[in-house]
């Protein structure tokens, strides 16, 4: 194909992403990263027009616009990764990199001197290359296959700036505005319409694995609390009883002690609210490969791998302690929630998981029967050293 035919395949290709991640833009939430990426694609493709038809713009124009232009889309493509990965992310880092290569384009284009101009562009180009890279190496996208491919196309289109910036440093690069309109020139537009393709494809497919991670996620969890459901907690049981552990695990059942009463004196946005804040208060007293569940109501469970019975009655009463000396605003001052717990402790051998919840329910019972806020184990062995 000729440079005019890789041009337009180019522009057609950037154009149909850009609408296509607009359209997604309104049907999902959040949708800021598809608005970066719909934004990259069309500055893209307004960059590679202008490189197409340097010559009917003014001499500044094709001298610092394509460039600009090009530096802006992949800025773009930059913040998009960085807000898919959460991280904090202003327009400033789309327009930063951008301004600082027309800061040095414009001293060069004072000196006439166009392979410093070249060379920064290149620079700055690698530059954006390498920190989109990092961005989807970040652990929100371990797991996921996308992230790779996108990883692949940024570091191929790093290693392109990197050869472009060697180039201009050894070959003096061009000696006017636009493109090296030389032999490299449909290799260099061929390699940007892989580019493109990649980009494109692997951020669609970037965007319907993470939406379907959201919805596996969404699954797993209670809606109102954000602990794990019972389902999701049924299944790490059955993981642990079906593997066999080398160590001993721990099993707290608790329960909120008249909670009944916060609903019918308060209301139930009220015992919402007390159910979300126990449970922050709760994760942060677990390790993060616990598992803190809402079984239903003000039913918990936490499941605790590798845990001795020393070590499980002491996060049991921690968790006790943590629930019963949380304050609440829809309350008076001297208002307490407290929680009564049954604790299994075992290898769980040749018991079922029904097994080992019936045991716990006996051990919750008895904490009610001695009078509740407490914390018991079933079986008659001690509670704690």
């Amino acid at each position: 194909m000729d440079a005019s035919t890789l041009f337009s395949a180019n522009v057609l290709l950037l154009s149909i992403f850009a609408i296509t991640f607009l359209a997604m833009s309104f049907q999902v939430s959040p949708r800021a990263h598809f608005l970066s990426w719909s934004a990259a694609n069309a500055l893209l493709a307004l960059a590679l027009l202008c490189f197409a038809l340097d010559d009917h713009l003014p001499i500044l124009a094709a001298y610092l616009l394509p460039n600009a232009l090009l530096l802006l889309g992949f800025g773009c493509h930059w913040h998009a990764a960085r807000q898919i990965a959460q991280l904090p992310s202003r327009i400033s880092n789309v327009a930063a990199p951008t301004s600082a290569y027309l800061l040095v384009a414009s001293t060069a284009f004072l000196l006439s001197d166009y392979t410093l101009a070249y060379i920064a562009s290149n620079v700055v180009f690698t530059i954006l290359a390498l920190l989109t890279i990092t961005a989807y190496a970040r652990a929100p996208f371990r797991g996921l296959l996308s992230p790779v491919g996108l990883i692949l196309a940024f570091f191929f289109l790093g290693a392109e700036g990197v050869l472009r910036t060697v180039l201009g440093l050894f070959s003096g690069g061009p000696q006017g505005p636009g493109m090296l309109n030389d032999m490299t020139l449909d290799i260099h537009l061929m390699s940007a319409l892989v580019f493109v393709s990649l980009t494109g494809a692997f951020s669609l497919a970037l965007s319907f694995e993470l939406i379907a991670r959201g919805h596996k996620e969404a699954a797993r969890r209670d809606p109102l609390t954000g602990a794990f459901n019972r389902r999701e907690f049924q299944a790490r049981l059955e993981d642990i009883l079906q593997g066999s552990p080398e160590e001993d695990f721990g099993l707290i059942h608790f329960d909120l002690d008249h909670f009944k009463e916060v609903n019918d004196r308060y209301g139930h946005v009220a015992g919402d609210e007390a159910l979300v804040r126990i449970t922050s208060a709760v994760k942060a007293q677990l390790r993060q490969n616990d598992c803190f569940a809402r079984l239903g109501g003000e039913e918990f469970a936490v499941l605790l791998p590798s845990v001795s019975r020393d070590n499980a009655y002491k996060i049991a009463n921690r968790l006790r302690e943590c629930i019963s000396g949380l304050r609440f605003e829809f309350a008076p001052e001297d208002f307490r929630l407290t929680a009564s717990a049954g604790i299994y402790h075992g290898d769980g051998e040749a018991l079922a998981s029904t097994d080992i919840l019936q045991t716990v329910d006996k051990g919750l019972y008895k904490s009610k029967k001695a009078g509740r806020n407490r914390v018991s184990f079933a079986d008659p062995a001690p509670e704690a050293t």
